[in-house]
């Protein structure tokens, strides 16, 4: 039968979480929370008999975990899926290039109309699943955004992460997206998007490899070229936060800082490309990557707990940013500028992302200031 999705796996040292991941896209009959718990103890423990799996659902699926040199044993974790069911998962093994890296070979892989990249550590929604790829068999759009969950492992909590459409059953464009963007922004991101898998083969676009945040780069360009776009209202991808070892965490982000300047930069190059892109495509573009620059300013700036070192990487950061792209450098000037005073008031980063968004609605809403900042 052919394959409706195909899930990209990047894997790297996940030997401990692989496994709930993994189960959770054995789809079952009947598939709720209590199944794919119990699919999960099964599945660790090897009881793979014990998982009453649609076996119709599991043949229009195909994940594919790509081992990126990974030095433990998540391999031989996964090889115990693929041995239980063949024909829906398999092993891709390569040399250790980074999750970029491990993206690109995944894409060279699948057969799948669509393709959705779930990190190793994360899972998904099982019955979700299932009703995903029932969606995806009536669909031909390019690319499709879906809300999604955080899971902060420090408070067992979940957070929902929605997108709001006037219409579910609409295809809409990137003018649309444009014009909906506080409603769709965190759908409009590495856990939200999906793309149908020829529109981004004839992209024949390549991410960064031997970097962090190129999934930035992955949810921005490529989606800047859609033409045809699909929301789906149902959280599908678990995102898994509130681990201080994740890459996410502020000392890590201010450690890697150099691996997102090179992202963002190898974004930039696609300014060549806006005459490619459709309507509202530029606008989409500029809008996302300015939100990748901000990003960089609030670490290097905020989240970087030397003031001075922050505020010397921000200024060489965007000397260069002004030397290739003066349309960048003019649409994010003014968040640069607040982020060095909010620098220089030694202002903290639990303050900026809990009482200052509060602080940013109410002047949104009363003087425009949206302006000033945007996500």
């Amino acid at each position: 039968m052919n394959k409706i999705l195909s899930i990209i796996i990047p894997t790297y040292n996940a030997e401990k979480f692989l496994d709930k991941g993994l189960s959770s896209f054995l789809i079952c009959k009947e598939t709720d929370g209590e199944t794919a718990r119990k699919n999960y103890l099964a599945a660790r423990d090897g009881r793979f008999e014990e998982i009453d799996v649609d076996m119709d659902m599991l043949d229009k699926l195909e994940v594919i975990v790509v081992n990126d040199g990974t030095p433990d044993n998540s391999v031989a974790v996964a090889q115990k899926f693929v041995d239980w069911y063949p024909g829906t998962f398999q092993i891709v093994n390569k040399e250790n290039g980074g999750h970029g890296s491990a993206i690109n070979t995944g894409v060279e892989h699948v057969t799948g109309k669509y393709f959705k990249v779930v990190d190793a550590d994360d899972w998904v929604d099982t019955a979700a699943l299932g009703n995903f790829i029932r969606f995806l068999e009536h669909t031909e759009s390019d690319a499709i955004i879906q809300s999604f969950r955080y899971y902060d492992i420090s408070e067992d909590e979940y957070r929902p992460a929605d997108v709001k459409v006037p219409d579910f059953d609409k295809e809409y464009n990137l003018k649309d997206v444009v014009d909906m963007w506080d409603d769709v922004y965190d759908g409009l991101s590495f856990h939200g998007v999906a793309y149908r898998t020829d529109f981004y083969r004839l992209l024949d676009y390549k991410l960064v490899e031997h970097v962090f945040y190129e999934d930035q780069q992955y949810a921005t360009v490529p989606f800047s070229f859609a033409k045809s776009i699909r929301f789906v209202k149902e959280e599908l991808y678990i995102y898994r936060v509130g681990d201080v070892n994740q890459s996410v965490s502020a000392a890590s982000q201010v450690k890697r800082l150099p691996d997102l300047d090179k992202v963002i930069f190898a974004v930039l190059q696609t300014e060549k490309d806006f005459k490619k892109m459709p309507a509202g495509g530029k606008e989409h573009f500029i809008r996302k990557t300015s939100g990748i620059i901000t990003s960089y300013y609030q670490i290097a700036l905020i989240k970087n707990t030397d003031r001075k070192a922050g505020r010397s990487a921000a200024s060489a950061f965007n000397t260069k940013l002004a030397a290739q792209s003066a349309l960048m450098y003019e649409a994010v000037q003014r968040k640069y500028k607040v982020f060095v005073m909010f620098n220089k008031l030694h202002m903290s980063n639990k303050f900026y992302e809990n009482q200052f968004s509060n602080l940013l609605a109410f002047a949104k809403r009363f003087a425009g200031a949206d302006k000033l900042y945007r996500k």
